[in-house]
C-alpha cells in the first residue's frame, strides 16, 4: 500500500498501526485501503419520502398528491373567476362572488386539515400488537433499545424492522432536542429531553434505508444518521433471537490482545460488549460493531482502517463527538484493538 492515509495530523493510519507479526495481514491491509474510500454508502440513496416503503410514508404522499392535485384545481377555479370578472361588464359584488371567496378556501383547507390530522393520528397511536422499541438520540449516535419491557436487547446507530408488522418508538433524547426521521417509512418525530413522544411505523418492503436526524442538534448534526434493514417476519425473529446472545468469541491472536486492549485502556468505562465487558452506558453498545455497514452513526464505511482512524483520533471524523481521541495507543496496540472491534459481529 503506497498511499498516505493521511487523516491523524500528519500521521498515516499505516505509522500508527505498524505491522503485527503473527498477522496474516492481507484482509487487513485491504481495509487500510479502503481508508480512503469515504464516500457514502450505497443505502444511503434510499431516502425519499417519494418512494414510500412504509404505511406512514405512503399516507404522506398520498396526502402531497392529494394536495398538489386540489390545489392545482383550485388555481385553475380562482384564475377562470378572475379571468370572468376582469371580462365581465357586470358590477361587483355578486352575491355568489362572496360566497365562493370564502366557501372554496374554507372547503380546501378544512379536507387538508382532516387528511392531516387523520395521518398524524394513525402514526402516533401504539398499535396493540406492536414491536416497541426504545430509540434515545445523543450528541451524535443513537442508542437502540429492542424489547425494553421485556428482555432488552442494546444496539446503537441501526435499525431492524420486521417487514408488515407495527412497529412502536419509543423517542427519548439524552442531551439536545432531536428528531427521528426516515423518510422511506414514515414521518418524523422531535425527541426531546425529559419527554418521550411515540411513533408507529410499519415498513411494507425488506431492504435497507436511510434514517437521519432531521433536527439541528449541533457540529455534527448532517452526520448523525443510521441504517435501517426490513427483514422478512422470520428473518426477524431469528436475527433477534440469534443476536441477544454474548460476543463472539476471538479467533485469532491479534483479536485476544485487542481484547485485551480494549479492557486496560478504559473503553469499558462507556462502551459495552456483551460477555466481555458489560455496564458501559455512556457511549455505543459494541457488541455487534462488525456487523454493522457503517462506523460513526452512517458516517463512514465500517473497517478496521476507519475504526483505526476513529480511536486514533475521533474529532478528524466527527467534529463535536463525545469520545476523547486514543492517539497515544501504541501502533501495535491500536491495530490489535481495531481487529477486535471489527471481528464483534
Amino acid at each position: 500500500m503506497d498511499e498516505d492515509l493521511d487523516i491523524l495530523g500528519g500521521r498515516s493510519v499505516r505509522d500508527i498501526v505498524g505491522e503485527a507479526p503473527d498477522l496474516d495481514t492481507s484482509a487487513e491491509d485491504a481495509a487500510l485501503e479502503s481508508l480512503g474510500d469515504r464516500s457514502a454508502l450505497d443505502i444511503w440513496n434510499s431516502q425519499s419520502a417519494l418512494e414510500p416503503s412504509g404505511l406512514g410514508a405512503a399516507a404522506a404522499y398520498d396526502l402531497t398528491i392529494g394536495m398538489v392535485v386540489g390545489l392545482g384545481a383550485v388555481f385553475v377555479v380562482v384564475m377562470a373567476i378572475a379571468w370572468f370578472a376582469w371580462h365581465s361588464k357586470r358590477p361587483a359584488g355578486h352575491w355568489w362572488v362572496w360566497t365562493g371567496g370564502v366557501i372554496t378556501p374554507l372547503i380546501a383547507i378544512s379536507t387538508v386539515m382532516v387528511a392531516s390530522t387523520a395521518a398524524l393520528v394513525a402514526t402516533t397511536r401504539p398499535a396493540p400488537d406492536a414491536l416497541v422499541i426504545e430509540v434515545t438520540g445523543y450528541q451524535f449516535w443513537w442508542d437502540v433499545v429492542y424489547d425494553p419491557d421485556g428482555t432488552p436487547l442494546r444496539d446503537a446507530n441501526e435499525l431492524i424492522l420486521p417487514e408488515g408488522r407495527p412497529v412502536t418508538l419509543r423517542l427519548n433524547s439524552n442531551d439536545v432536542i432531536h428528531s427521528f426521521w426516515v423518510p422511506s417509512i414514515s414521518g418524523k418525530m422531535d425527541m426531546i429531553p425529559g419527554r418521550t413522544n411515540t411513533l408507529t411505523i410499519t415498513a411494507t418492503e425488506t431492504g435497507q434505508f436511510r434514517g437521519q436526524c432531521a433536527e439541528f442538534c449541533g457540529l455534527s448534526h448532517p452526520k448523525m444518521a443510521f441504517e435501517v434493514t426490513v427483514l422478512p417476519p422470520e428473518a426477524f425473529d431469528k436475527w433477534l433471537a440469534t443476536t441477544r446472545g454474548a460476543a463472539r468469541d476471538v479467533a485469532r491472536p491479534a483479536q485476544a490482545e485487542g481484547r485485551e486492549v480494549f479492557l486496560s485502556a478504559g473503553c469499558a468505562a462507556c462502551h459495552e460488549i456483551r460477555g466481555v465487558a458489560e455496564g458501559g452506558r455512556l457511549g455505543p453498545d459494541l457488541t455487534r460493531l462488525g456487523a454493522r455497514a457503517s462506523l460513526g452513526a452512517g458516517m463512514w464505511r465500517m473497517n478496521q482502517g476507519n475504526v483505526a482512524g476513529w480511536i486514533a483520533d475521533v474529532q478528524d471524523m466527527k467534529p463535536g463527538a463525545q469520545m476523547p481521541s486514543y492517539n497515544h495507543l501504541s501502533g501495535p496496540d491500536l491495530r490489535n484493538l481495531s481487529a477486535y472491534l471489527v471481528s464483534l459481529q
